[in-house]
């Protein structure tokens, strides 16, 4: 492996990371138990990013991050918390990582196919706040078909090769994909849950659409669950592929149209 593919896998393992922190703090401030706590998870992140940065010799670098990590210990702490224009908890000292891992991309000039799909997993992530935004649609989605027409005009402006039900070469029994993104060899399925009830139907229909399908066209599967109100969370779903053995080119995002309730932590010392 050469040393920009390297560079390429260590941003990529600390994205996942990246994901999986942002993830916990979500339900972290859902659900407020204090062994929930994300200030590791976050932490980890950031030792990662210093890693990385001292590992490929990028010394200058490796300071400033070293300093802002210093600066966030010393002070706020890592799980803290502030809240967007709507309301909702995120982190700023992950928004300081990620402003590094846009550096350490600029010293990768070829694009990565998963990278990419990671930036689309980001993409879908933030426009959740748009295809429920009642100003512009008049009433948040009340079916699947919402989901789908709504992400769509927005990952079209992105993703110009995006295709509407694309068609297969070879396909599981009843899978029918609603996106299609040739450039990033990627299909996406929305799925809508407003019923508890509907859960293991839901379970049901994803892991039917993930076993056996194979094809030279499309390599990676993305499932974007819509939920009227929080039922699972992400990490429920992603540990029933796990569970289930689902391969690793499979990834599921969790977008719910009631936010989170935002609770002011007070720290402990």
């Amino acid at each position: 492996m050469n040393p920009l593919e390297n560079i390429e896998s260590a941003i990529l393992l600390l994205k996942n990371r990246i994901t999986q922190a942002d993830s916990q703090l979500e339900d972290w401030c859902r659900i407020g138990e204090d062994f929930m706590d994300p200030s590791w998870a976050i932490e980890s992140c950031f030792v990662s990013l210093l890693a990385i940065t001292e590992a490929f010799g990028l010394e200058e670098l490796r300071k400033i991050a070293h300093l802002e990590y210093l600066d966030i210990k010393n002070k706020k702490g890592f799980g803290a918390t502030e809240a967007t224009p709507d309301g909702d908890p995120y982190s700023p000292v992950l928004s300081h990582i990620r402003r590094f891992l846009e550096i350490l991309e600029s010293f990768c000039p070829s694009e990565s196919q998963t990278k990419v799909t990671k930036d689309l997993m980001q993409i879908i992530r933030d426009a959740q706040y748009v295809i429920t935004d009642k100003r512009l649609f008049g009433t948040t989605p009340g079916n699947e078909a919402d989901v789908h027409l709504r992400m769509e005009g927005i990952l079209k402006c992105v993703f110009s090769d995006l295709k509407h039900k694309p068609t297969l070469t070879k396909q599981i029994k009843n899978f029918e994909p609603d996106t299609g993104i040739p450039s990033i060899e990627t299909l996406i399925e929305y799925k809508f849950l407003s019923r508890k009830e509907d859960v293991p139907v839901i379970a049901d229909q994803l892991l039917a659409d993930t076993r056996g399908y194979i094809s030279n066209d499309w390599k990676r599967f993305l499932y974007v669950i819509y939920e009227t109100h929080r039922f699972k969370s992400e990490k429920d779903w992603k540990q029933l592929f796990s569970q289930s053995q689902i391969k690793e080119n499979t990834a599921i995002i969790v977008l719910c149209g009631e936010p989170p309730k935002f609770k002011k932590k007070v720290r402990r010392h």
